[in-house]
This record gives structure tokens, sequence and C-alpha cells, in this order.
């Protein structure tokens, strides 16, 4: 039992993705931007001889340190990472102080807006004498993804080729409110001396044709296990996805069992709602379910299109919940 819940506890963190901000999603659907488009974000190269921020990291031949890109969607107008962050592939410096990394990742999303940029950071990663591993940020840029309008940015040469510089310090500077609403970060973060991130954005349509397997907003490369999408010879699926033919089942009996019973479960759950609840409220209040309904599927698939791949075969528990201080409220459960 306990190896079960430890593989339903790492699928859950796989699949856990944070959602943007709700001003910005509504703001980009009052400016008529609902459709979802596919882009595709080549990262070429790191350049920079003093991308190393402390003595230890100076000697990576021999103390065998290595480098990984790790690219964040971040909301500047509301100081909000969202999505999930995506990790290269670990990489050695070369003695011309320059790191190839030649990887390609990609996305869909509709909120095309300025406002919306990719944070991407430059990571040193070296093994502890304990076996665990340490991870240093070693700078870290902005990416301007979007113009005016939803366009691609073409600032940097043809094709969206950019040379992006690298900041001291790490993402989370960019969570402090002088940041809010800033439109150019140049005067506010301190460059590092000729280190810089080269890449190239484009917009990428293939995408299109398997928005509904890809959660929005999700940054996957194409080597990414993703349910429904045909294996490619080439090793990127998302080059031209081709989409797996859909197989039709029938499930005969399904057994659920929440642990350690029903009524516990919804007891321990009842609990942290009325916690929340006192938390953010100054009148208590007592809950309890007034209905219970169980989907599965598709059904519940579409429940879950923010959070899992749409044609995973999701359960829900939904529970309709009442109190003496709020009318009835929808509270669904994921994860069975």
């Amino acid at each position: 039992m306990s190896c079960k819940t430890e593989s339903w506890r790492e699928v859950f963190e796989r699949a856990r993705v944070i959602p943007p901000h709700s001003q910005t999603v509504r703001q980009s659907q009052e400016a008529h931007l609902t459709a979802s488009h596919g882009f595709q974000i080549l990262l070429n190269r790191v350049t920079g001889p003093h991308i190393q921020q402390t003595a230890e990291a100076t000697s990576e031949i021999d103390r065998g340190v290595t480098y990984q890109l790790r690219v964040t969607l971040f909301d500047r107008n509301h100081l909000h990472f969202f999505g999930k962050t995506w990790k290269s592939s670990n990489q050695r410096m070369k003695s011309n102080h320059k790191i190839q990394f030649n990887e390609i990742m990609y996305l869909h999303t509709s909120l095309r807006v300025p406002a919306i940029v990719a944070v991407v950071e430059v990571v040193a990663l070296s093994d502890r004498p304990d076996g665990s591993q340490q991870a240093l940020g070693c700078g870290f840029s902005v990416l301007e993804m979007f113009a005016a309008r939803g366009e691609e940015q073409a600032g940097g040469g043809a094709g969206g080729d950019r040379r992006l510089i690298l900041h001291h310090g790490t993402p989370r500077e960019l969570l402090h409110p002088k940041f809010k609403g800033a439109v150019e970060y140049g005067g506010l973060l301190k460059a590092i001396d000729g280190a810089r991130v080269e890449c190239v954005v484009k917009g990428h349509p293939a995408l299109g044709s398997m928005v509904h397997l890809l959660p929005e907003n999700r940054l996957v490369s194409g080597q990414d296990n993703i349910p429904g999408l045909a294996p490619s010879p080439t090793g990127d699926a998302l080059l031209r996805p081709k989409l797996l033919k859909r197989t039709p089942y029938c499930l005969s009996r399904l057994t659920v069992s929440l642990q350690p019973s029903l009524d516990r479960f919804e007891s321990q759950l009842l609990q942290l709602v009325s916690a929340d609840w006192d938390a953010t409220s100054e009148a208590s209040s007592e809950f309890s379910p007034t209905v219970r309904v169980f989907l599965c599927g598709g059904e519940a698939s579409r429940e879950a299109r923010n959070s899992q791949y749409d044609n995973a075969l999701t359960f829900f528990i939904v529970l309709i919940i009442s109190s003496d201080a709020l009318d009835s409220q929808t509270l669904s459960v994921s994860g069975i």
C-alpha cells in the first residue's frame, strides 16, 4: 500500500500546474484572445566566463559541475509565477566558456499579452559528499514572448532570434513590489558581464491538432511522454505531432476505496475546509456535505483540463457542501 501511495504522490507532483492569475485570464478574454496558439522555443547556448557565483563552483572540471536551464512562465503585472518549471538536460561548460544545450520546448497558450514572459535561469548542479545534489543559481534572464495584440516578439533578429542578458540573483527577485508592471528590467537588475542566453522563439501551428492532450501554459519537450501522442523516430514527437488512434473500451466494474474509510475521508476533508475558512474569515462556521457525485472518464477529464492530460482516465469525487455562513459550494477532489 505504501508503494502505491508513493506512486500516486509522484503522479500528482508531476501533474500539478499552478494556474495563471485570474485577472490576466479575464483581460485576455476581453481582448478576444481566447484561442490557444502553439509556440516553439529553441534554447541554443549559454555564454559567459563569470556565471559562477562562488569559488566552489569555479572549478567545474575538477568537481564535476554541470549546468541546467530552468524556464518558468511569469506574469509581471501581478508578480505571479504559473504553469510548471521546465528543466533542460545537464551539460558541461566547455573551455571557451560556452554551455551548449540545443534543446526545444513547446507550449500552447491563449494568454498572448505583453505581461506574460518566460523567466530563464541558469543553475549549476554538483554532488555533495552525502550523495545529494546541490543546485546553485548562476543568474537569470527574462524572455519577452509577445508584443501587442498577441504576436510573438520579433526583436533580436529574423525568425525571433534572441540574445538574453543574464542578471545576478534569482528569479524570486521579480516578486519584489518594485518590479510590478515594469516593462524594462535593465535599470532594476545588475547584468553579469559578458553572460547571455541565445534562443529562438517562433510560432508552432502544428500543436493545434493536439492541444486537447496537453494542458494550457505547460512547458514540455518533444521527448516527454504525452498520452495519446505517437512517438516520433526523430525523438521529437511535438515537431510534427501525430495522434494515436482512439480505442473504445468499457469498464464492467469499478471499485473505489477511500482510506481509511469514506466517513473518515470526508471528516478530514471538511476539517481542512473549515480550517481554511477560519483563517480567512472572522466568523466561524461548520460545514457538512449535502450531495456526493462520482465522476470518471471524459466528464472528469473536462473537469481536470487544467491539471491533467485530457485523454487520461481521471476520477473525481465532487462534494456539494453547505454551511450556515454561505450558500452551497461545490468542492471537487481529484487524485483517485
